[in-house]
C-alpha cells in the first residue's frame, strides 16, 4: 500500500509555496498527515538560567493543562500529548480522576482536542534522581513501574492509543556508576509488565532513545538501534509487535545520526515505529527542541520522504522548547513549516522512480538533479 492517493498527489503537486497558515492546515489534512504537540510545547520554559519560568512575568499566561490546551488550538493544532503527571494530585502520586472527567468533558471536548499519545514522567520528582525502572533501590524501581502503569490506565480512560517511555534519569553521570547489562535487564522488565497491561487493553507501548541528558555519560537507551533491541525483546517476551519506537528528530542528531536512518532501522529490524517527535538541532550538540525545519531543510525533507516511503500513518508531535518566544506563535510556525516540507518531500515521493533510477548511478550530482530543483524551489 503505498503513503498516498493518486488524489492526494495531484492535489500536492497543483500547489505553489510557500504555504500560509490557512493553506499549511488544508494541506495536512488533504494529505492526512497528522500533527500534535506534547503539552511541555505549550507551558512555561524553565532552565538553569531562569528558574523562574520566561513566562513568569505574565500574570495572563497560565501554566495549566487547560491553558496549553488552549494555546495548542489557538496554533491551529488538535492533538495534544500528554504526560501522566498532567492528571496526578500530587507529582507521581494518586491518578486525580476528577480532572480526567474535567478535562475529557469540558475543555477537550469544547476545543476538540484529541490526545493521541501519553508520555512518561519519572525524572522530575527527586525520589528517582537515580532512576526510575534501573533505580537501583528495588522500592523505587516498583514505583516507577506504577508510574508507567499509571499512564496505561489514564490512556485506557481517555483512548489514548500510545503509551510512550522515555527514560529520563535511567543511565549513568560517571563511568564504573552502574553495571549496565543490569540496568538493561531491570528497564526490559519493566517494559514486558507495562507491555502485558498495554496488550490487554489495546495500547500500544513505544520506547523513545536518547543518547543522554539529563544523564551526563548515558541514557539506558542511547540509541535507536538500541531500543530496537529492547523493544525485540519485549516482543519475544510477550509475542506479537506491540512494542515499538518513539523517534525523536533531535535525538538523532545529537546521536550523529539521523530520523531518516533511525526509521530504516526499525523498518529492517521489523519494529515499529508508533509516534515520530518533531523539533530540530544542531548536530551532536544538546537537545536544544528547536522549531522544526530551521537548521537543515535537505535533512528535513528527507526524514519526511523517508516515512512516506515507509507508510508511516502516525502522528508528528512537536516536542519543542522555544525557552523565550510564545508558545502559540512558536507552534504554529512549527506546524506551517512541517506543511512545507512535507510538501517538498511529497513532490521528490512522486518521482521516486526517477530518483530510484539516479540512485543506481550512486553519483551525488545524479541524485541532485532530482532532488535540487525541488528543495531550492
Amino acid at each position: 500500500m503505498t503513503r498516498f492517493t493518486g488524489d492526494q498527489i495531484a492535489f500536492a503537486l497543483a500547489q505553489s509555496g510557500p504555504l500560509d497558515r490557512a493553506r499549511a492546515l488544508d494541506f495536512l489534512k488533504t494529505m492526512d498527515i497528522r500533527h500534535s504537540v506534547g503539552h511541555w510545547s505549550a507551558g512555561d520554559f524553565y532552565d538553569r538560567f531562569a528558574p523562574l519560568g520566561y513566562h513568569s512575568d505574565n500574570a495572563e499566561f497560565g501554566n495549566t493543562f487547560e491553558g496549553q490546551c488552549r494555546r495548542t488550538k489557538a496554533a491551529g493544532i488538535d492533538a495534544i500529548e500528554i504526560h501522566q503527571s498532567v492528571f496526578e494530585k500530587t507529582l507521581n502520586g494518586d491518578i486525580d480522576w476528577q480532572a480526567v472527567e474535567r478535562a475529557q468533558n469540558g475543555f477537550l471536548a469544547e476545543l476538540g482536542l484529541t490526545i493521541p499519545a501519553c508520555n512518561i514522567n519519572t525524572w522530575t520528582n527527586p525520589i528517582f534522581r537515580l532512576g526510575g525502572p534501573c533505580n537501583p533501590d528495588p522500592t523505587l524501581r516498583r514505583a516507577a513501574l506504577d508510574e508507567i502503569l499509571k499512564a496505561v490506565e489514564i490512556a485506557k480512560a481517555l483512548n489514548i492509543p500510545v503509551v510512550s517511555v522515555w527514560p529520563g534519569s535511567d543511565g549513568a553521570d560517571y563511568h564504573f556508576q552502574v553495571d549496565y547489562l543490569q540496568s538493561l535487564e531491570w528497564f526490559t522488565e519493566a517494559l514486558v509488565t507495562v507491555n502485558h497491561a498495554c496488550l490487554a487493553a489495546g495500547i500500544k507501548l513505544a520506547i523513545e532513545p536518547k543518547p543522554y541528558e539529563p544523564r551526563e555519560l548515558f541514557m539506558i537507551v542511547p540509541t535507536a538501534a538500541s531500543a530496537v533491541l529492547v523493544a525485540r525483546r519485549v516482543n519475544e517476551t510477550c509475542g506479537g509487535n506491540n512494542c515499538g519506537l518513539t523517534i525523536d528528530y533531535g535525538h538523532q542528531k545529537m546521536e550523529g545520526t539521523t530520523a531518516s536512518t533511525a526509521c530504516d532501522i526499525a523498518a529492517y529490524a521489523g519494529v515499529d515505529i508508533h509516534k515520530f517527535d518533531i523539533n530540530d538541532a544542531r548536530q551532536g550538540r544538546n537537545d536544544q527542541d528547536l522549531i522544526f525545519g530551521t537548521i537543515s531543510i535537505p535533512e528535513s525533507v528527507d526524514y519526511l520522504f523517508t516515512t512516506f516511503v515507509r507508510n508511516y500513518r502516525g502522528f508528528y508531535s512537536q516536542d519543542q522548547f522555544t525557552y523565550r518566544d510564545d508558545p502559540t506563535r512558536a507552534m504554529e510556525r512549527s506546524m506551517i513549516n512541517l506543511a512545507n516540507l512535507a510538501l517538498k518531500a511529497v513532490r521528490i515521493y512522486a518521482k521516486k522512480d526517477e530518483l530510484d533510477l539516479a540512485r543506481t548511478a550512486g553519483t551525488g550530482p545524479d541524485i541532485l538533479d532530482i532532488v535540487s530543483p525541488i528543495l531550492v524551489g
